[in-house]
């Protein structure tokens, strides 16, 4: 799945795949560049993106990813 979500002014592609067990890969780009990869876990398939985004924004406000 793909979603493209703003984040900071910058508008970013989120594509998910599920990896079992709840969990959820996650790749965050900026066009062709890959910014961030990293595994959100979900209940639900709907939980995915609102998930993935909460921890992308909190990645970005302690500094471990630059935009």
């Amino acid at each position: 799945m793909e979603r493209n979500m703003m984040v900071n002014g910058r508008v970013l592609n989120f594509a998910t795949t599920y990896d079992g067990d709840s969990q959820y890969n996650v790749q965050v780009r900026s066009g062709e560049k890959v910014i961030s990869m990293f595994k959100v876990s979900a209940d639900q398939e709907s939980d995915v993106f609102e998930s993935a985004l909460a921890r992308f924004k909190a990645d970005v406000e302690v500094g471990n990813v630059k935009l």
